[in-house]
């Protein structure tokens, strides 16, 4: 079976703090990038128990989330950039894993939620359906008739996985107390309890099904400020401005909407 996990490094246990410990010239940085590697090590054993022979990791944070030197060696990983949208996922694959999640922008609770980018974007909308980077994670899988079985991050961000995706296996690392504070998990329990829910959702891949919004596709996004709002409608094809932070753009094509080419 092969395996793709997809990776953000919001959702990992003992990551609070976006200026310290996501951004690359933060004091805990290079910490947050070994909690979350440890994590997806994590995973791939347990992928591994349950009969996994391909396993690709997508390094999907920013600048960069994992610490290679310390990647499992039984997995390969897709780094650096620029990058296109979910880079070699296509249907070669059996199963879609998404490690270090959060939560959709404005979840009460949530640590560190965003939706694409909390510097730019207030909601995104898809075929009317409020939804965030757990959604459209699932839905571009999905396209390619991969299912989504298993999703870690922060108490908020597995609900938020559960409501969309139903009985798909999840981990919570932490709980919020507020968007910079977390009653966190030992990394050492966080990745036992990843380890285990890894080789179980792989167990029960029958039971899952992709996660399919069909065609045709508008997404709504509404930012934060009007200039970004006129930027996309001028350079992305398919855009119309509904008003001065939203813009909805429409076409028959998952990638194309999503990512306005």
């Amino acid at each position: 079976m092969k395996v793709f996990v997809d990776t953000d490094l919001e959702g990992v246990s003992g990551v609070v703090s976006s200026e310290e410990q996501c951004r690359t010239s933060g004091r805990y940085y290079e910490e947050a990038r070994r909690l979350l590697t440890a994590e997806v090590n994590a995973t791939v054993e347990g992928l591994l128990e349950a009969g996994a022979r391909e396993i690709v990791v997508l390094d999907g944070h920013g600048g960069g989330g994992l610490y290679f030197p310390d990647l499992h060696p039984e997995a390969q990983a897709i780094i650096g950039g620029p990058l296109p949208p979910i880079p070699c996922l296509d249907q070669s694959y059996d199963a879609h894993v998404m490690i270090g999640r959060h939560a959709i922008a404005g979840t009460y609770s949530g640590v560190l939620d965003h939706t694409q980018s909390s510097a730019t974007i207030v909601n995104y909308w898809l075929n009317g359906q409020l939804i965030g980077e757990i959604g459209t994670g699932a839905a571009l899988a999905g396209q390619f008739g991969v299912p989504t079985i298993l999703v870690t991050g922060d108490e908020e961000a597995t609900r938020e996985a559960q409501a969309l995706l139903g009985d798909v296996e999840v981990v919570a690392v932490k709980r919020g107390l507020s968007r910079g504070a977390a009653l966190c998990l030992a990394p050492a329990k966080a990745q036992q309890l990843i380890r285990e829910a890894a080789a179980r959702a792989l167990g029960r891949l029958s039971e899952f099904k992709p996660f399919v919004m069909p065609p045709p596709y508008a997404l709504k996004i509404e930012f934060l400020n009007s200039e970004r709002a006129l930027q996309e409608t001028i350079r992305s094809k398919n855009v119309e401005r509904i008003d001065a932070r939203t813009i909805v753009c429409r076409g028959d094509n998952l990638l194309d909407v999503l990512y306005r080419r």
